[in-house]
């Protein structure tokens, strides 16, 4: 939440609020380049409709894109399978989220360009139906042409950065066993650069459709082990070695590119992990700030932190929220 301003749960805010309540509050000090900074998030339901208010260090931000790089965190979950299971929606919202903690210029041409293409479905539709004309579109195309083409540059500069660091992850946890190719895949009949002419190619498959048939919002990100794609013919061992590999990719890219160590947010994740992989998993954790884990109960946890050597503690929480235990390991 206060690193993005939603949970990665993808929960909206009515299911934030605990029960028999109108509204939340979070907030949070912490420090960044031996500078203290505060960040508050609070939310009213009780009018039937949202208020949501962030401040960063007491200022009003203007939304949530506004938070995005501030608070830097890189989270490791069970549903981190479904970056390769899942559809394509969902790895483009992984590639995302690391490019924009990193590159505000990133984000925000994500939402001007997703602003106009909005616009333009709009226009599509209504061509398609006979309510508009052909020359509506234009005042749509020069924009969003141009946002696709930063979109595309910014996300071939990443992979091509990434693809070292996360080679050598999942080095560490596969044992070199498995090598991986990581590749951005455009829509048939798009091109970089001259997404402009791309768009005027497919302009009557896109009346048809009623809405934008290729650009970023539609690109691929594939995943092959031997030139197959790991989704359909990889064991499950491969996909969560190559998961794991990605967040731990994930995070010291940001470290390399940021110059800080971004937060560790683990949600019981360890005890799925083998013995190789708790042991890359420890190595990142000596490498990390802080780290924090959430766990129902601490079977088979035991083993893994008095292996860790480091100042660790541990808080019960009870069912309305509270810490009712605490103590150190």
């Amino acid at each position: 939440m206060l690193s993005h301003g939603k949970s990665f749960r993808g929960s909206s805010d009515n299911e934030m609020v605990s029960d028999h309540s109108q509204n939340y509050f979070i907030s949070s000090k912490y420090e960044r380049r031996n500078q203290i900074h505060e960040i508050e998030i609070g939310c009213d339901l009780s009018s039937g409709k949202i208020k949501r208010k962030i401040k960063l260090d007491s200022k009003i931000l203007s939304g949530r894109p506004a938070l995005v790089g501030n608070l830097i965190s890189v989270i490791f979950s069970p549903s981190d399978i479904m970056i390769i299971e899942g559809g394509a929606s969902v790895r483009r919202r992984f590639l995302d989220l690391v490019i924009s903690n990193q590159d505000p210029d990133y984000l925000k041409n994500l939402i001007l360009y997703n602003r106009s293409l909005r616009q333009r479905n709009m226009v599509l539709k209504k061509v398609k139906e006979r309510k508009s004309q052909l020359q509506d579109l234009k005042p749509w195309e020069a924009g969003i042409s141009d946002y696709a083409e930063k979109i595309t540059k910014s996300r071939y500069d990443f992979i091509y950065r990434f693809q070292e660091i996360f080679q050598n992850s999942l080095k560490r946890i596969s044992g070199n066993s498995d090598h991986v190719t990581m590749e951005l895949q455009l829509c048939e009949k798009e091109t970089y650069p001259g997404f402009s002419e791309s768009l005027k190619n497919v302009l009557y498959k896109d009346i048809a459709a009623g809405f934008t048939t290729i650009g970023p919002h539609r690109h691929g990100i594939n995943f092959t082990i031997d030139g197959r794609d790991i989704a359909a013919y990889g064991s499950q061992g491969q996909k969560r070695s190559l998961v794991l590999a990605l967040r731990i990719a994930q995070f010291y890219y940001l470290k390399e590119n940021l110059n800080i160590s971004p937060l560790l947010l683990i949600d019981d994740v360890i005890k799925e992990l083998d013995r190789d992989r708790r042991s890359a998993f420890a190595e990142l954790l000596h490498e990390s700030g802080q780290a924090i884990f959430t766990t129902p109960d601490l079977d088979g946890m035991n083993s893994f932190l008095s292996d860790m050597n480091s100042d660790i503690d541990i808080l019960s929480i009870n069912e309305r929220g509270s810490v009712v235990r605490a103590q150190k390991v």
